[in-house]
């Protein structure tokens, strides 16, 4: 809904009512006051010279009259110029407005400029605004009711296209301190992206003050070729790059929060996770992905897939056709159903009543309400012996909570969540991420060959493609713990921390050459004798079984590094209670 208080829009309708009503009660307050007036004072007089002498008041002329006065024409000669002068001010302030603006645009600096103004702009816009920033929308629809949020002094609109390049000099783009590409095509952020590099380029900005570009893109494959482009990965300019997708942030934010296998899947567990999917667009596509990069359990089951979609057959011939090792990690299965169907519920009886199944059901279809209609026929349906409860995740483009309509349904995809600065600036997602990158220089620094390595680097400097190799192995860290009868806490856990015994470390390390090998594999590696990066080849793409030891050490450090990664994020982990 859109809010009056905030509209400029509204607020034209009023001054303009006003001022109508304030001209008509004049005109009528005059006319008939002249009347009184010249019956009064025993004057000729017809409706023509009352009319005439009623504009005059308008024009700021007539009111020198001899008492007594009646007290319409009183009233009159005060709103009569008043009037007038309203009428005034808003035609100025409608010619000038815009020169107005346009000047204040232009003199700002440091600022934050939002390109593309639709829940996710919104959302960053107000944490800008939260912290004083300036903000600086751009958005070129101008019936977009979000408008209505951006609040002066510290917000500022542009409206125009974000395909012209004369829009980010009018934007004052190379005086701003960072620029979110948020609009909803991705061939259109690219445009704008390589207009904002070309301007930055030109500018005296350097590597000591660039201009931080965050830009979404939905494409899950663009994304991986553009986070390898030396655009992202060039810091010594003054354009510091950060490509993010909503989708994937979600998947990972889920995980993390909302374990699938629950409390651990342990090496005696007849337990396996399931997840089933409802809607397989982009928020589907990132989750199944996921899925098969974190869902490696220490007993070996592989995880169920569903997919619920009314185009199932031909989505899964596309999805299998980009990642055709998926099943190798993965029991996927494909239904073709509608989402409102009568013949859903019954349809998934066959996967809801195994007792072992471990099941989380996520509704991603792009229509909130359809999502929400559905969770509320899923939420209630208990099947299986054991009576394990179902977790359902409802995905939403908004921040607010389902508590009024069900306590069991758990937002998904909220903005505030996957979309945060905390998460796309900060990296709140990579913090274990970062962590395992930065023991390894700590080790790697006490070598004599330190530096010779490409990952070598800071986390700043180094590749994309080994961010998020060190991304995937953090978010499978507690799998491993879990799976191990452990849960990870905060330092200050008066229990003490977990040690591992050999038998752990060589099961957990074997795991992660399993999960190493599904994150290598769905992005495109495959097996050779001879290693080759560029053609991505490897021959560490095997079995457990088939390594040499010295290549089963790096997974054996691997488990035998996470108590320092989490000691360096401010956690531990320790047995769980039984």
């Amino acid at each position: 809904m859109t809010s009056t208080t905030n509209n400029p829009n509204q607020y034209k309708l009023h001054y303009g009512i006003t001022l109508i009503a304030l001209f008509i009660f004049s005109l009528v307050a005059c006319f008939l006051g002249y009347q009184s007036y010249f019956v009064l004072h025993g004057e000729e007089h017809n409706w023509i010279r009352s009319l005439y002498r009623t504009f005059q008041l308008f024009t700021f002329e007539g009111g020198d009259l001899l008492e007594p006065i009646p007290w319409t024409l009183h009233i009159a000669r005060f709103t009569a110029p008043l009037t007038t002068a309203m009428a005034i001010v808003i035609a100025l302030d409608e010619i000038f407005n815009e020169q107005w603006k346009r000047m204040k645009i232009s003199r700002m600096k440091n600022h934050v400029v939002i390109i593309g103004f639709g829940t996710k702009g919104k959302n960053v816009m107000e944490e800008c605004q939260r912290k004083r920033e300036k903000v600086l929308v751009v958005e070129r629809d101008p019936l977009n009711t979000n408008l209505a949020s951006i609040k002066p002094p510290t917000g500022r609109l542009l409206m125009a296209d974000a395909d012209n390049k004369n829009t980010f000099i009018k934007a004052r783009i190379t005086k701003a301190k960072s620029v979110f590409l948020l609009m909803g095509d991705d061939a259109g952020q690219i445009t704008a992206c390589l207009h904002i590099y070309q301007l930055i380029i030109e500018s005296s900005r350097d590597e000591t003050n660039p201009l931080s570009c965050i830009m979404h893109l939905q494409n899950q494959d663009l994304v991986n070729i553009m986070r390898n482009h030396n655009l992202v990965r060039d810091t010594e300019d003054g354009f510091a790059l950060k490509i993010f997708n909503a989708y994937e942030n979600g998947a990972r934010e889920l995980f993390q929060e909302n374990p699938p296998d629950r409390s651990g899947i342990t090496l005696s567990s007849e337990n396996y996770v399931q997840i089933i999917i409802f809607g397989f667009g982009k928020a589907g596509e990132a989750l199944a992905l996921q899925t098969a990069l974190t869902g490696h359990y220490i007993n070996g089951k592989k995880v169920h897939v569903l997919i619920i979609d009314r185009l199932a057959e031909e989505k899964e011939a596309e999805f299998l056709k980009r990642y055709p090792t998926y099943t190798d990690y993965c029991d996927l299965t494909f239904e073709a159903l509608e989402a409102n169907s009568p013949q859903l519920i019954p349809h998934l009886v066959k996967y809801l009543e195994d007792p072992y199944a471990l099941t989380t059901m996520v509704l991603c279809f792009d229509n909130k309400t359809n999502n929400i209609l559905l969770g509320l026929q899923l939420e209630n349906v208990k099947l299986n012996e054991k009576d394990e409860p179902y977790q359902v995740f409802v995905r939403t483009n908004d921040n607010e909570s389902f508590t009024t309509i069900s306590r069991n349904l758990i937002p998904y995809l909220e903005p505030a969540k996957v979309c945060s600065q905390e998460v796309i600036i900060e990296g709140e997602l990579d913090r274990k991420a970062k962590a395992i990158h930065a023991f390894y220089i700590n080790k790697r620094k006490e070598s004599s060959d330190f530096g010779t390595k490409e990952v070598d680097v800071s986390w700043e400097n180094m590749s994309q493609e080994y961010k998020d190799s060190n991304r995937k192995a953090a978010d499978h860290i507690g799998v491993k713990m879990r799976g191990i009868g452990c849960e990870i806490v905060g330092k200050n856990d008066p229990r003490p921390s977990a040690t591992f015994s050999e038998e752990e470390i060589e099961k957990l390390s074997e795991l992660e050459h399993r999960r190493w090998n599904a994150e290598r594999s769905l992005a495109g590696w495959t097996f050779d004798k001879q290693k080759n990066s560029k053609t991505r080849k490897t021959p560490y793409l095997t079995d457990w079984n088939n390594l040499t030891e010295d290549i089963k050490d790096y997974d054996r450090e691997a488990v035998k590094n996470i108590p320092n990664v989490l000691d360096l994020v401010g956690m531990k982990a320790v047995r769980r209670k039984i």
